[in-house]
């Protein structure tokens, strides 16, 4: 036997224990001593009887050893035996901004269906986790998640055996202005023996250091708030800059601001606050808010509509026209619309809501998308075609006039976006022309 084969008996003996050393004397060291005993048995001449009893004590020591050593090996494996122990975990609807990252093994994503050409944003996350011992209740993992490579925090799930493959949706509490797991699935009682999973018992993330940053420092230059608002107006940056802007503006003096509401610098602040409480991501949409209400954007409006400054009415009504009907009216109610017949008209638009367009951000991974519903009566040909033409026209797409035909048949309604809030405005309006109905929505 050469050195290599030693070797790798050794390796197995060492890897194996117990398991080697029984197939050893059952299957091979008893096998011969047999085969000496009887060859001593029916040996010509005789042997002695004392070369019997040797080879026959010798055949038996090694069966029963043999004997032994499985049942050793039985009971090292039922109490000592190695094991791998895992549980899955689902976690649903994360939008683009979000990230997930732990010590996991990562499973695979899954794109939700879409529900038009234009529409590729959500994703489900399938999590993995695996260890050589059991998993104990209460036992703690952590998710280290962020938005957009900023604004990291830390999320908390506990194990708990009682559901085979939970499903977690990540939210927002508006209560306690913090990031939370949510479990969504009912538990079920599992039938897998060794497959643990995660119970979620809504433990709350850290809060996000940024956040104190931005508490730290009350005062901010006359160029750092233009710099903040930009932020604001711009489609294009991502939800998490937007959230250190909201914060920064938030713990700042707010008759400075204030004094910026109706000012048209690209748009009024007030309206890229209000269209930005209306947001997708649930955490900006909250602070946005918050900020509205620090900044008491609504009596500002009050205060524009009963000014005898006619571009200050004129601004504000515009306002109006961008805010649900409940909210117009409240604010109209503040102020005395009979005391001229602009405000009267306002009025008027605003009840019969023609004229509204509530506009409602989408966070995704190039900026903000403004997705616009169009929907339609799929038996009037005429309609389908001036919309097949509109957006043949108006959306960034290399697709031919048969190609939106083709997209169009047999369909009542569709979603469009783009990164422009004037140009959700506008194919609204289009889409109205056309004899279809245009709603401003986020696209799940």
């Amino acid at each position: 036997m050469g050195d290599q084969n030693i070797q790798q008996l050794a390796d197995a003996a060492f890897k194996y224990g117990p398991f080697f050393f029984s197939i050893l004397f059952v299957i091979f060291l008893t096998r011969w001593a047999y085969k000496k005993y009887d060859a001593a048995v029916a040996h010509v001449p005789t042997l002695d009887q004392r070369d019997k009893d040797i080879n026959r004590t010798m055949f038996l020591t090694t069966f029963f050893f043999g004997i032994v050593l499985v049942v050793v090996s039985i009971v090292w494996w039922w109490w000592f035996k190695p094991g791998v122990y895992f549980f899955r975990v689902e976690i649903r609807n994360l939008q683009p901004e979000d990230e997930l990252a732990a010590d996991l093994y990562y499973l695979r994503r899954e794109v939700r269906a879409v529900m038009s050409p234009e529409e590729d944003l959500l994703r489900n996350e399938h999590f993995v986790i695996l260890q050589t011992h059991p998993f104990k209740t209460g036992q703690q993992f952590e998710l280290d998640y962020a938005k957009n490579h900023q604004r990291r925090m830390q999320l908390w799930i506990s194990y708990d055996p009682s559901d085979e493959e939970p499903i977690y949706e990540i939210s927002y509490d508006q209560s306690t202005q913090l990031t939370t797991i949510k479990r969504v699935s009912q538990p079920k009682p599992s039938t897998i023996g060794m497959i643990p999973v995660w119970l979620e018992r809504v433990v709350f993330a850290a809060e996000p250091q940024v956040t104190r940053r931005a508490q730290e420092h009350a005062q901010t230059t006359p160029d750092e708030d233009a710099r903040l608002t930009n932020i604001l107006r711009d489609p294009r940056s991502d939800v998490a800059s937007k959230l250190d802007a909201v914060d920064k503006l938030t713990s700042e003096n707010p008759v400075q601001l204030r004094q910026q509401l109706l000012e048209e610098n690209g748009e009024p602040l007030a309206l890229t606050i209000f269209d930005l409480t209306q947001h997708s991501d649930a955490e900006l949409a909250a602070k946005a808010t918050l900020l509205a209400k620090r900044l008491d954007i609504d009596g500002c409006l009050v205060d524009a509509l009963s000014s005898d400054n006619a571009t200050k009415r004129e601004r504000a009504g515009r306002i109006l026209l961008r805010i649900s009907r409940s909210h117009a009216e409240a604010i109209l109610r503040r102020a005395n619309v009979s005391r001229n017949a602009e405000l009267r008209s306002v009025s008027k638009d605003v009840v019969s809501g023609a004229k509204t367009r509530i506009v409602k951000p989408t966070a995704s991974a190039q900026g903000d998308r403004y997705y616009v519903k169009a929907s339609w009566n799929p038996s009037d040909q005429t309609v389908g075609a001036c919309l097949t033409q509109l957006f043949n026209r108006t959306l960034q797409t290399s697709r031919t006039l048969d190609d939106e035909r083709a997209i169009m048949k047999g369909k009542s309604q569709r979603f469009v976006y783009w990164y422009s809030k004037d140009w959700a405005l506008s194919v609204s309006d289009d889409i109205t022309k056309c004899g279809g109905k245009a709603d401003m929505v986020h696209p799940y």
